[in-house]
């Protein structure tokens, strides 16, 4: 790797016209050899929204040139070196575009994305936004970043610690790491075979790690106390541990949780053996972070979706594998101790370990405690497999008209409920209730006789009989201009009371937390409709089917993130989220079983909206 590094920000109108271009070289050391940094015009006036964000007004470019008139000179500096940016596929996107309008052909023979970057070799970052990175990571003390001058400044930063973090990795998990990055990048291979060369001064003490079929993973270290406690204490979070614990001032503790969210040490073994870039992604940051783990906690890594459910899909194979290291050391020390602090979706290894039975258990309040479990318990039914269901058996049946007619009914029945859903209206459907109810009993009394040919069915009908007599359960319509887009979510009652026995049977106590807060009470929708209101508000309804209405029509802004905040959805991830984002709008759609987190919801909402007799 024989070229220079050229670092590249750009700063944008709403129609993607660049109004600012900054670029900095580095030497193979990342050493700055030159810097520019151009103002340009735009075709069109820059929106008071892109002013606000980047700092960049009509005033500042009036005088300016217009792009066609620099590109020369832009393409100029950065023709023959590897393109470094943060977020390089937007970016490498636009630059080509403006380049090819004023008839200049570019292309980067080599480019690197440092976020890409971040997300493999730095995956316990809460964040990957540029912001977010020079925090944690101290590369930037100033705050005016969406200014491409800055924003180069600052991945120049990025770029020699990520460099830094790759020169250090372990030979053994880095071996691994490059037959992965042979199928996934050839750039970014060849950028860590670079740092690995040649910035590559550490030498690691094999007694901090230990190697498992030729892996290494990080050794832990936890305080067994010798004292022995006369009372001990299990105390239950629905926020994230750490932050309970500095909130409540706990001390002599350890955070348990239940084995599968401890990763084992055959965990390679356990993935798929299947061709999915996702899934090598993933296993990447697995190499890296079991290098640098403090606990063993996947909850430590910053994941995507597609990865987490990779995580979730081998967490039966965590529960039984035998070596469990980070979570044996773990309730080692947690057996010794006088706290243990965990999260609810720990609760049932907790009462199921005999170790544990003479803890007394300690949780927020009452509701919380249901509330937790009920989101735990709860599993979704929908409707289009219904449909697939029935149209398989009508068309192996064609015979048989009264399949075609149980089809039919149950048809037009969603179609009903869809109509009762999109009426935005409480009243119509409560008074309809009894007759939806009629023919729910009807279709299941005839769908009894076919329950074994369709059981599918069978079982959603049932459930929707529960969801409409049960209010803790609910129904929505995921699009909400489609009828065969219902989708049921069914609370395990069963199991939840059985749970609360169990605790009710042990030294338990509630902490009956309170907290005053001041709620804004309201029976018209245009605090919603025109809210001009900055900063993080919820929105609280007196039923769902109002706050799926109303969330789905909000009217989206750039700036502003949405939340829709259900039953199944974790109080946790909610509170993480707003927390770690404090720069940030957010506004939140829930209904009145949110309240029950109020101690929480003053750290992080500043109004709390509560609507009231919504009705049109």
């Amino acid at each position: 790797m024989d070229k220079i590094f050229c670092v590249v920000d750009i700063e944008l109108t709403e129609d993607k016209e660049i109004i600012q271009f900054s670029a900095t070289k580095l030497d193979q050391e990342f050493k700055e050899l030159e810097s520019i940094n151009y103002y340009i015009k735009p075709k069109k006036q820059v929106s008071s929204f892109v002013t606000e964000l980047t700092g960049i007004s009509n005033e500042m470019l009036s005088e300016k040139m217009y792009f066609e008139e620099v590109a020369h000179e832009l393409y100029e500096f950065i023709k023959n070196d590897i393109l470094v940016c943060h977020g390089l596929p937007s970016d490498y996107v636009i630059l080509k575009k403006r380049f090819h309008d004023v008839g200049i052909r570019y292309h980067s023979k080599m480019s690197l994305d440092t976020v890409e970057l971040a997300r493999l070799f730095m995956p316990t970052q809460e964040s990957y936004k540029l912001s977010d990175l020079s925090n944690s990571l101290n590369l930037y003390t100033g705050d005016k970043f969406h200014n491409a001058a800055v924003d180069v400044k600052v991945t120049v930063a990025l770029l020699k610690e990520i460099s830094k973090k790759i020169a250090n990795i372990n030979s053994n998990n880095f071996k691994k790491i490059e037959v992965l990055l042979e199928k996934i990048d050839y750039n970014t291979l060849e950028f860590a075979r670079y740092c690995k060369r040649r910035f590559n001064n550490k030498k690691n003490s094999k007694g901090n790690f230990i190697c498992f079929h030729d892996v290494d993973f990080k050794k832990v270290s936890y305080v067994i106390n010798a004292k022995r406690f006369n009372n001990k204490f299990i105390l239950f979070s629905s926020i994230n541990e750490q932050n309970y614990i500095e909130n409540f001032k706990i001390s002599n503790y350890v955070i348990l949780k239940e084995k599968s969210n401890y990763v084992p040490l055959n965990v390679f073994k356990l993935f798929p053996k299947k061709e999915d870039l996702n899934l090598d992604k993933l296993l990447i940051k697995l190499y890296v972070w079991i290098l640098e783990t403090n606990s063993g906690d996947f909850n430590e890594l910053n994941l995507l979706y597609l990865e987490k459910m990779y995580i979730e899909n081998i967490k039966n194979g965590v529960l039984i594998s035998s070596k469990s290291y980070y979570f044996d050391e773990k309730k080692k020390a947690a057996e010794t101790c006088e706290n243990i602090v965990t999260n609810y979706n720990s609760i049932e290894y907790l009462l199921e370990n005999d170790n544990f039975k003479n803890h007394t258990y300690i949780f927020e309040n009452k509701k919380i405690l249901g509330r937790e479990l009920d989101s735990k318990n709860t599993k979704d039914y929908f409707y289009k497999n219904v449909v697939v269901e029935l149209n398989v058996a009508v068309s192996r049946n064609l015979k048989d008209k009264s399949i075609k007619i149980l089809r039919n009914n149950i048809d037009g029945l969603v179609k009903f409920l869809h109509e009762m859903y999109i009426s935005e209206s409480l009243f119509l459907y409560n008074d309809s209730l009894s007759f939806i109810l009629q023919d729910v009993e009807a279709i299941l009394n005839d769908i009894k006789a076919y329950r074994n040919n369709l059981p599918i069915s069978y079982k959603f009908m049932k459930k929707l009989k529960n969801v409409l007599t049960n209010s803790k359960n609910t129904y929505k319509f995921t699009v909400l201009d489609q009828e065969n887009s219902l989708k049921l979510t069914v609370v395990d009652d069963k199991k939840v009371k059985n749970l609360i026995n169990v605790v009710h049977s042990r030294k338990h106590k509630y902490l009956n937390l309170k907290a005053k807060y001041h709620y804004i009470y309201s029976n018209r929708d245009e605090e919603l409709l025109n809210s001009k209101a900055i900063g993080s508000i919820l929105y609280v309804f007196e039923s769902n089917k109002y706050k799926d209405l109303y969330f789905n029509k909000r009217e989206k802004r750039s700036y502003i993130k949405y939340y829709n905040f259900s039953i199944k959805d974790n109080f946790n991830e909610l509170y993480n989220e707003v927390i770690k984002n404090n720069k940030i709008s957010y506004r939140c759609y829930a209904t009145k079983d949110i309240l029950e987190y109020r101690y929480y919801l003053k750290d992080i909402f500043e109004s709390i909206i509560v609507f009231r007799d919504l009705e049109h």
